[in-house]
């Protein structure tokens, strides 16, 4: 008798852990994607170890890293979804206010608005297309063209830099009314 009893709470006991970490194993977040940052080297910022997950929304954590002696404000991104064949499935940009010290790095967590279902063979391309400082604005032309080429394995393709004095964003310290 104590023996059926044993292999009755046994029984009862695995099918309990059964169900408890099926459930555990389907409340799990899906993992998140990994995305090759494209670097432009004359751009002041630059993203190390960029990912993208989907709880709700997306999110993109990475880190910042600041390369210039002034005080980053934003930065313009543009990702790419490439599909296994090579072709461009979607194309997504955004602005993000960063504020960073200068030669500095810092994580952050970004919000683009994806709106095409990622399959899990699409690749992910990652590019910053302008960096606002608070003197400077570096603007990247041809970004989405060379992020493109290198998304094909053309490293070749370099984006021009230019610099702007930043007239736009009020120097810190200064409140704007309106």
């Amino acid at each position: 008798m104590k023996s059926k009893l044993r292999v009755v709470v046994q029984a009862g006991l695995a099918i309990w852990l059964g169900c408890f970490t099926t459930q555990a194993a389907t409340l799990q977040p899906p993992p998140a994607k990994e995305i090759i940052f494209f670097d432009v080297t004359d751009l002041p910022a630059r993203i190390d170890e960029p990912k993208l997950s989907k709880n709700k929304e997306f999110s993109l954590d990475c880190a910042v890293a600041n390369r210039a002696g002034e005080r980053l404000l934003g930065i313009h991104l543009i990702l790419l979804v490439i599909d296994p064949t090579g072709r461009l499935r979607s194309r997504i940009t955004w602005t993000e206010r960063t504020q960073m010290a200068m030669y500095s790095i810092k994580t952050f967590i970004f919000h683009p608005e994806v709106e095409v279902e990622l399959r899990s063979t699409d690749q992910l391309f990652l590019g910053v297309d302008e960096v606002f400082g608070a003197d400077t604005i570096w603007r990247a032309t041809g970004v989405e063209k060379a992020l493109r080429a290198y998304s094909r394995g053309q490293h070749d393709v370099v984006p021009t830099v230019r610099t702007f004095a930043n007239k736009y964003d009020p120097p810190p310290g200064l409140k704007v009314i309106r």
